[in-house]
């Protein structure tokens, strides 16, 4: 099996494993997003828990791609220092790779992973470039005491470069053949317990080496709007139309906020009401899911950069259609 075919093998199964995690991963992170909007659904139907259930999938996929882009990226800062510690031992320590002992996948699809995290943590309003690069540097020291820990490899104390010390270590290695060979004459059941035990560890690490951007990152809530806005759950800037019983309600409410501002914050969508309301420039924060739909209307910034918001929290039902934006590029 070349080293091409290695890396399409390797690949396909930790995408797999880290889309399963990150899927599980992805229902706590909705339960923290209800939370930041204040907002739980309510009557849910068999049809609204299958649609749930494919979104949080879809976090699982995209997060996934995110953890594999840095597990990419940082192939090549491990390969650079695996060049470096073997150079200062004058012999092979480390000798696997993360993504292959190609040197030519690893630095073209590690430099192009970075690139994309670069531009992912300047141009994505979600995200910040500074919590992702300590995200990926966090990962990788992480990474790397989980491959020694492995591999288990040694670090010879190395006072003197000379020919005694170069005795040593191949009297070292010996002593490190022999223990091997001595481990390797157990039994069977002392064996396979310990691989149940080195895998059991091996889940242990990569849960929490996937969990690192969530925690330092801080970009769960910004994959989970990502994944809403692309199923649906979640629309940006889009004009909704309401019954008209509810001007009432949205005219006194409106009337309320403007007040209590003083001018300061003033919202970005207007209420025209005619056969029915309709509210520009608003966000919807969660709907399709639940007999009741919870979406706001923005203010304009101040001085500062600081946006307020106007929340509503209405039935389903009273919502009459939403109207979207799109911009064909040719």
């Amino acid at each position: 099996m070349n080293d091409k075919t290695k890396l399409i093998q390797f690949t396909k199964e930790m995408f797999k494993f880290t889309s399963a995690l990150s899927t599980l991963i992805g229902f706590f992170i909705v339960f923290f997003y209800c939370i930041e909007i204040h907002y739980f659904p309510v009557g849910i139907t068999t049809g609204d828990a299958l649609l749930f259930v494919w979104a949080v999938i879809s976090f699982g996929i995209i997060y996934a791609v995110f953890i594999y882009f840095i597990y990419t990226a940082n192939s090549v800062y491990f390969y650079i220092g695996s060049i470096r510690i073997n150079k200062f031992y004058k012999k092979t320590i480390i000798d696997k790779l993360p993504c292959g002992n190609n040197k030519f996948f690893i630095l073209t699809f590690g430099i192009i992973a970075q690139i994309f995290l670069w531009i992912m943590g300047w141009r994505v309003d979600f995200f910040s470039l500074i919590l992702i690069t300590v995200s990926q540097c966090i990962m990788l020291i992480l990474y790397f005491i989980g491959y020694c820990a492995y591999y288990d490899v040694k670090f010879p104390k190395k006072n003197k470069i000379n020919e005694s010390t170069e005795s040593k270590e191949s009297t070292e290695s010996k002593e490190s053949k022999e223990s091997k060979d001595s481990k390797d004459s157990k039994d069977s059941k002392d064996s396979k317990d310990s691989k149940t035990n080195k895998n059991f560890y091996l889940i242990i690490f990569v849960l929490i080496y996937i969990s690192i951007p969530l925690i330092f990152g801080h970009v769960g809530i910004g994959f989970i709007k990502i994944s809403f806005n692309l199923i649906g759950i979640r629309q940006n800037n889009v004009v909704i139309y309401i019954d008209k019983q509810y001007q009432t309600i949205l005219q006194s409410r409106i009337s309320d906020y403007t007040k209590s501002e003083k001018n300061h914050y003033l919202l970005m969508g207007k209420l025209n009401c005619s056969e029915v309301c309709n509210i520009d420039n608003v966000n919807i924060l969660f709907t399709d899911i639940g007999t009741k739909i919870l979406f706001e209307i923005p203010s304009h910034p101040d001085k500062d950069g600081n946006i307020k918001a106007l929340q509503f929290e209405l039935p389903a039902s009273a919502i009459k259609g939403i109207e979207r934006k799109i911009i064909y590029v040719k």
